[in-house]
Parts: C-alpha cells; sequence; structure tokens
C-alpha cells in the first residue's frame, strides 16, 4: 500500500469537539483515552477534504472514486472510496516560554509515533525519555544564569543539561523544520523542546485554549439566561499529520489530492468556522 502523510498545521485555535460535557468544560475537545493528547477523527479529515475537492474543478470528477459514493453522495449506487484517511495524530504542540515567547515541545512517544508513519525517518534515532521536570531543548528558548540552564513553561522551570548533551537533537530538528514551508514554523529553529512523555501530556490536557461564549436573546439583545458556555480549543501553532493510505484498487488518488493542496493550503476544520476558529495549513507529502 501506497501511503503518504498529510501535516496540518494550525494558524488559528482549532475546535473538534467531543460533545457536550459534565465537567468543567461544557464543550471539550476530542482526545486519545489512554494518553489525553488531541487528535483529529479521520471522518473529519475525510469530509472536509470530500467538500473541498466537490468545489474545485480539476478535481471534483474523482471526488466519488477518491472518497466512495453512496450515503450524501446523491448517487442511488454505492462503492467504497480509494483512499484511507487515518486520524491525525499530535507531534509538536506550542507552550508559552519565560524565553523567546513560546517553544514547540514534543515527546519521545509523539516522535516514535510519527516515525512509524514516516518511513523517511527511518535512520534517525529517537532520544531516551528525559526524566520528569528535564529536558533536551534549542538555545533560544534556553535561560543560563547562576551556573545553572534551563527552560521555563508555562509556570514550571525544566532543568537542561548545558552545552551539546542538553540540546535538542540538530538532525530531528532539521527534519521537522523540513516538513512545512509555512514561515512561522520555519521560526521553530532553536525552540524545540523535548519533555517526558508525562510532561507533554500535562501540557496539552492542561494548556489548551479555553474561551466563554453566551447566547444573545434576540428579543432583548442581551445575554440569555443560563447560555453561558466554556469552549476548548487547540492552540494556534500546533502540529498534527496524518496518514493517507492508497487501498489496493487506487489508481492516483493521491497524487490529486496532493494536487490539491498546493492549490488550496489553507483549509478549516472543526466547529466555529465562521469566528475564525481551525484554519490550518495543510500539505501532502
Amino acid at each position: 500500500m501506497n501511503t503518504r502523510i498529510l501535516y496540518l498545521f494550525t494558524r488559528t485555535p482549532l475546535h473538534v469537539g467531543a460533545g457536550s460535557s459534565v465537567g468543567a468544560i461544557d464543550q471539550p475537545i476530542i482526545r486519545e483515552r489512554h494518553t489525553g493528547f488531541p487528535v483529529i477523527p479521520g471522518t473529519s479529515l475525510k469530509g472536509v477534504l470530500r467538500d473541498t475537492a466537490t468545489r474545485d474543478d480539476q478535481i471534483k470528477a474523482d471526488v466519488d472514486a477518491i472518497f466512495g459514493e453512496g450515503f450524501g453522495s446523491g448517487s442511488d449506487s454505492s462503492s467504497a472510496g480509494r483512499v484511507s484517511f487515518g486520524e491525525a495524530k499530535l507531534l509538536a504542540f506550542p507552550v508559552r516560554s519565560a524565553k523567546g515567547s513560546f517553544a514547540f515541545t514534543t515527546c519521545p512517544l509523539a516522535l516514535e509515533r510519527f516515525q512509524r508513519e514516516q518511513a523517511g525517518l527511518g535512520a534517525l534515532k529517537v532520544p531516551a525519555e528525559p526524566k520528569d521536570m528535564e529536558c533536551l531543548a534549542g538555545d533560544t528558548v534556553t535561560i543560563a544564569r547562576s551556573g545553572q540552564t534551563g527552560v521555563v513553561l508555562e509556570e514550571y522551570r525544566f532543568n537542561r543539561a548545558p552545552g551539546e548533551a542538553g540540546k535538542f537533537p540538530s538532525d530531528w530538528e532539521t527534519a521537522l523544520l523540513g516538513l512545512l514551508d509555512d514561515p512561522v514554523w520555519q521560526a521553530g529553529k532553536g525552540r524545540f523542546v523535548l519533555l517526558s512523555n508525562g510532561d507533554f501530556a500535562h501540557f496539552v490536557k492542561n494548556a489548551c485554549e479555553v474561551s466563554q461564549h453566551v447566547a444573545i436573546d434576540p428579543q432583548k439583545g442581551t445575554a440569555k439566561r443560563g447560555a453561558l458556555f466554556n469552549l476548548e480549543a487547540v492552540p494556534s501553532e500546533a502540529l498534527f499529520f496524518a496518514p493517507l493510505i492508497a487501498l489496493a484498487r487506487a489508481s492516483g488518488e493521491l497524487d490529486k489530492l496532493a494536487e490539491l493542496f498546493t492549490r488550496k493550503p489553507l483549509l478549516q476544520f472543526g466547529g466555529d468556522g465562521t469566528t475564525g476558529l481551525g484554519f490550518c495549513t495543510v500539505k501532502l507529502s
């Protein structure tokens, strides 16, 4: 099977909702059960991409072949699509930094998952997992004072070994920066921080954006009673990756999708698109 990787780099906060909740967040995002990492289901990706392809003159004739026909397609016949859309997993997550404004954080688990899907990175060695409250980090976000070296993310201080031993691996930084041409992603040189799996999980669970919203009473023009709710979103500058697999009966469909993204490198995913959420730089490689 031919597999290519779809990259989604959030330009604005992204809300792919998990429905209502009885917790502190009324409308949380979808997360993995075992890690708490945010994810974008393959169904969400497929729906947005089908809608985009339907409105593109150069590819709309291939929509049924790529995505399948049947329910929702307007056709009386049915057939499965020739491309399988995998779940988009988190690779890098932005966290506020005391130096350099923000850092791109990741962890060994995220890198191992990415390497499993991206065969071209098989020669790279995933770094050993740092201890909790320790990290490997680039110089842009590293603070060295009074003989101590570390990184401050949100309100937490992470120790970093001095010199080359404490730096984020240069081969991984080069590989990651080569994934996208987005200028904000390219500004990540020196900003990558490798955390333990547990510390990374803490930030992706607790450092997402939470905004308050309220419905307006159309008659009075004031806030409707009992209509206040909280909405959670993945912040801007988060990077996801998803495998797109050409099935056995495919015939060039992935190439056609790659050309579509060249023409439309900015797409909107998730909810509240009319209020600016979910706009992402996309690339298939």
